[in-house]
């Protein structure tokens, strides 16, 4: 997950996801325990009013006379609410109206205690009680109140519901008010990164809005990267630009003495020839300083609109060929790189296919992942055999013939300062294949 907005976002959902069933589930248990509380004090104090009115009957024994019962549903059958008191050994002593054929009998109690129990449909409490008889003959005996539960389990379904109802309307509005939160707190980043694409495509020259001060260090930063790269190519391209003026009178100087003044054609020529080396060398190496290289923050440019500006210039200079250029590439294809080292590299590819080629030329461009290949195929005679060491590092320029050699050591001090890689290869065309990789 590379979002930092999916991350949080993400990540405060699982929180609050948590925090909220925990929450319900401590309010759901909280309800359960205080209400099965509330219904453990209804039967004791339900259990206190039967023994105040209880009194013994003929056989001596603890039982309550029906016309005083304290609840009326006791008295009235299938009402949900039975009672009953039973002896030391189990025996039903007395049982309410309303108490049903089946029962469950419940244990002896220790006089004085209370037992109360939830069952699948039934409260049950149990106490136990010693009782004098009219012979002050103690006597032992359990209290049994059973109610229906029904009401209970419709009770908590009720509150469950309402309870998670609310629960879920209050995480989905946290929710919205997170993801509102998130996209105020991470505009910023989003306004940077709107800044920096500005930066890249020359809309503008650097970092101008204010930040936070947790981004104030990252945007001086970036200012300051941005401004020394500047002023470091134009320095470069002012030294290169006064060195090339500086050996264009001097060069233009001697040539005008050896054509002018030199009378002898042999000593002209020999003259001549180191002079037109001297100027070649000098070209190679102005080209090679002057590449810009991968810079920081630039821009993408299209490699259609390129290449065709380049093979429409170069059908002229070989119209004696009648030079077919063939072009494969998608016009959406952008390259990040130097408009000028770009068009140095592809002049040079194509001029030296231009060259070589007997009648066709054709350029492609692959991308694969986050590299881009450049194919550049004619159909001449292809590379000699020992072709590589045209590329082979340490080679110098004035050992380099015209034609594929500054030709091609050019596009390789290109292809260097991108970190990228060079193949000369057999072209499908039958002549010879530059195959150029860079990285997008």
């Amino acid at each position: 997950m590379t979002s930092l907005r999916a991350r949080q976002l993400l990540a405060a959902s699982l929180v609050l996801t948590a925090f909220i069933a925990l929450c319900g589930a401590s309010l759901e248990q909280a309800f359960r325990s205080s209400a099965l509380q509330s219904e453990e004090d209804k039967l004791q104090g339900l259990a206190y009013a039967l023994l105040g009115v209880a009194e013994a009957n003929d056989n001596g024994d603890l039982a309550v006379p029906e016309s005083r019962l304290p609840d009326p549903r006791l008295a009235n059958p299938q009402s949900g609410l039975q009672a009953a008191i039973v002896d030391e050994r189990g025996g039903l002593i007395w049982g309410s109206p309303s108490l049903a054929d089946e029962w469950p009998l419940p244990l002896a109690q220790e006089v004085g205690t209370w037992r109360f129990q939830e069952q699948d449909d039934w409260f049950s409490l149990s106490f136990g009680l010693r009782w004098l008889d009219r012979k002050d003959a103690p006597r032992r005996y359990t209290l049994l109140l059973l109610e229906d539960n029904g009401a209970f389990k419709a009770q908590l379904r009720t509150y469950r519901r309402t309870l998670w109802g609310w629960l879920g309307g209050a995480a989905l509005t946290l929710l919205a008010v997170q993801l509102l939160v998130l996209r105020w707190s991470l505009k910023p980043l989003r306004k940077l990164a709107d800044e920096l694409r500005g930066v890249e495509t020359a809309q503008q020259t650097h970092i101008e809005a204010s930040y936070p001060s947790e981004l104030a260090p990252l945007t001086g930063a970036l200012n300051s990267m941005i401004q020394a790269e500047r002023n470091q190519q134009a320095r470069y391209r002012n030294a290169l630009g006064d060195l090339a003026h500086s050996l264009k009178t001097p060069l233009a100087v001697l040539g005008g003495i050896t054509d002018g003044d030199i009378a002898d054609d042999g000593l002209r020529a020999r003259v001549r020839e180191p002079l037109d080396r001297i100027q070649q060398i000098t070209d190679y190496q102005l080209r090679k300083a002057a590449t810009v290289g991968r810079r920081t923050l630039s821009g993408p440019v299209p490699l259609r609109p390129l290449v065709e500006k380049i093979t429409a210039a170069l059908a002229k200079v070989y119209a004696d060929k009648g030079l077919h250029f063939e072009i494969q590439v998608v016009p959406a294809l952008q390259l990040r790189a130097d408009e000028g080292d770009l068009y140095e590299l592809l002049g040079n590819l194509l001029d030296n296919a231009g060259k070589w080629a007997r009648q066709q030329v054709r350029i492609e461009a692959l991308t694969r992942g986050r590299e881009m290949t450049i194919l550049v195929d004619d159909d001449g005679p292809g590379f000699p055999a020992d072709a590589e060491k045209l590329l082979e590092r340490g080679v110098r320029a004035d050992t380099k013939v015209p034609g594929q050699g500054i030709g091609l050591a050019a596009v390789r001090d290109l292809i260097g300062a991108y970190d990228g890689h060079i193949e000369l290869q057999r072209a499908p065309l039958g002549g010879a294949r530059v195959a150029v990789t860079l990285s997008v």
